[in-house]
């Protein structure tokens, strides 16, 4: 594409019209997926990691600090003698309005006298004080945190996926595929840290890109933002920082040519939100532990000391931790990628260096497995960056050829539900791995179950589903098992409701924006308007 060329945006409709469209569709997307996964919520928790990180949640909304209860094998005591946890506060605090809201409904209900409403959503108590996995109205309202963050980070995606290129009709399989057919999906029904260290790097990284097409300080300053608030969940994402810095860079530079200090004056936003994210945490971690330090008491429980050949060789071939095993749509990522990088060679580069970088220093990881899970968590957050090719393929694919991924993707759905509907705590337990001869040096990690493929988890959860035994386990099913089919039913008909109309209206709209072919603008060396 010559320099002069640049293809209109939502072109034929007048551009008011086209932005009133995608508007609305990333909103409906957001919808459609919030309701979903509300309707596969586990409803409890099921790893100490969402309990403290919950209970950090409970203590601002209640005492306005982060002390989590002394009953956990991780946590440390702080420099006022409370027991802190070593992960990022930011999804605690962001956390506190869903906290409340279910303080709201718990005092509502009690105050009418509906016990049997306040055991829906409850559910059955688990654990002892101090550690309760469920039995809190409280538990469920924040565990509903990953439906929420989860449909955001697919609105994003399907946004994303438009301005690379691809039309609405075929970007919003390419986000069915990451949002139910990936192994990012089955973190939506719990509260792990996952969901939230995917979203806001591809939150910045879309700003950023939006600046490269149409440059704004705002597009800016909500990249930096977004970076910012991704330190407060995950530090360890600050491994994205540098790559999403060098794209900015890049992209001031193409501008502004070697206008040195009109590119600082571009980049410094996104590089002040960084430095306070950076500061904040540091701050975080005095303010918990004493130590005006980034890494805090985490670097003690996840030292950088495992061999390259043991987390690369877990991360890419093991039957138990293959990230092609648990996302098997990444197997085509090549053929995507190959189209994708002849028009987006500065996307494709950073994309490729964020992924590489996270695979290689979880890789080096004490507990690189990030057992316990479901296949590789720690590589979940780079799952959305790896899919955004893959509309824009689908969509220059021919009809005999989409074919042949159907099995692929019906392989990816079965990995996909074995994840959502299976417990893995339960299936631990059932089938003995916490037995397994521990390798010296990796914490409690059982050779068995990561290197045989006949212990492995997908096979063994595949058991689980089969027997349809209390290791299925999310809130909708408990509901029937517990109050009955009527309990069920009324919860359920408003979900189904819902999910259809957000579908039909979503159909709707993409026939609305089918003819408009939104595609990307193209970078022409000027300040550039919307079309």
């Amino acid at each position: 594409m010559s320099p002069q060329r640049q293809t209109s945006a939502l072109a034929p409709l007048p551009s008011r019209i086209a932005g009133v469209v995608h508007a609305s569709l990333q909103v409906w997307v957001f919808l459609s997926f919030l309701v979903f996964y509300i309707g596969v919520t586990r409803g409890h928790f099921w790893t100490t990691d969402e309990i403290e990180v919950y209970q950090q949640t409970e203590s601002l909304a209640e005492r306005g600090n982060l002390a989590v209860a002394p009953v956990f094998t991780n946590t440390v005591t702080g420099r006022d003698g409370r027991t802190y946890a070593p992960y990022g506060a930011g999804q605690s605090v962001l956390s506190v309005p869903l906290y409340e809201l279910g303080r709201a409904v718990h005092v509502g209900l009690n105050a009418i006298g509906a016990q049997s409403w306040v055991d829906t959503f409850a559910g059955q108590t688990i654990g002892q004080p101090g550690k309760y996995w469920s039995g809190q109205i409280e538990i469920f309202f924040v565990n509903l945190f990953n439906a929420f963050a989860g449909a955001a980070l697919m609105a994003v995606f399907f946004s994303f996926s438009c301005r690379l290129g691809a039309k609405p009709a075929w970007a919003l399989p390419a986000t069915a595929i990451l949002g139910i057919a990936s192994h990012l999906a089955g973190f939506t029904t719990g509260y792990l840290q996952h969901i939230a260290e995917g979203l806001f790097p591809l939150w910045a990284f879309y700003q950023l890109h939006e600046d490269r097409l149409t440059p704004s300080s705002r597009s800016r300053l909500l990249a930096g933002a977004s970076v910012c608030i991704m330190l407060l969940v995950r530090p360890s994402t600050v491994v994205f920082l540098p790559t999403l810095a060098l794209y900015l860079v890049w992209n001031a530079w193409q501008r502004r040519g070697k206008q040195t200090a009109e590119v600082i004056r571009e980049t410094l936003p996104f590089i002040g939100w960084g430095v306070a994210g950076f500061l904040t945490v540091c701050a975080v971690n005095y303010w918990k532990l004493g130590e005006f330090s980034f890494e805090g008491s985490y670097a003690h429980i996840n030292p950088l000391n495992t061999p390259w050949t043991v987390g690369l060789y877990g991360f890419l071939y093991t039957p138990g931790e293959s990230v092609f095993l648990f996302s098997p749509m990444l197997i085509l990522a090549p053929w995507w990628f190959s189209r994708f990088q002849r028009e987006n060679r500065a996307e494709t580069t950073a994309i490729l260096v964020m992924s590489v970088t996270y695979l290689l220093v979880f890789s080096k990881a004490y507990p690189w497995h990030g057992q316990w899970s479901f296949g590789p968590r720690y590589l979940a957050a780079t799952l959305p960056l790896l899919l955004l090719p893959l509309g824009g393929w689908i969509q220059t694919m021919r009809r005999e050829r989409r074919i042949w991924l159907t099995p692929l993707l019906a392989v990816s759905l079965l990995v996909s539900a074995l994840h959502i509907f299976v417990n893995v705590s339960y299936v631990y337990y059932h089938e003995g791995y916490d037995h397994w001869p521990a390798s010296e040096g990796f914490l409690y990690i059982a050779d068995g179950f990561l290197y045989k493929a006949s212990a492995s988890q997908i096979p063994a959860h595949m058991r689980a589903l089969l027997a349809w035994d209390s290791r299925v386990d999310f809130w909708l099913l408990n509901v029937f098992r517990t109050q009955g089919a009527g309990r069920f039913f009324i919860v359920f008909a408003p979900l189904a409701g819902l999910l259809t109309l957000c579908c039909v209206r979503l159909r709707r709209l993409i026939r609305e924006a089918t003819p408009a072919a939104i595609a990307t603008r193209r970078y022409t060396g000027e300040r550039t308007k919307p079309a």
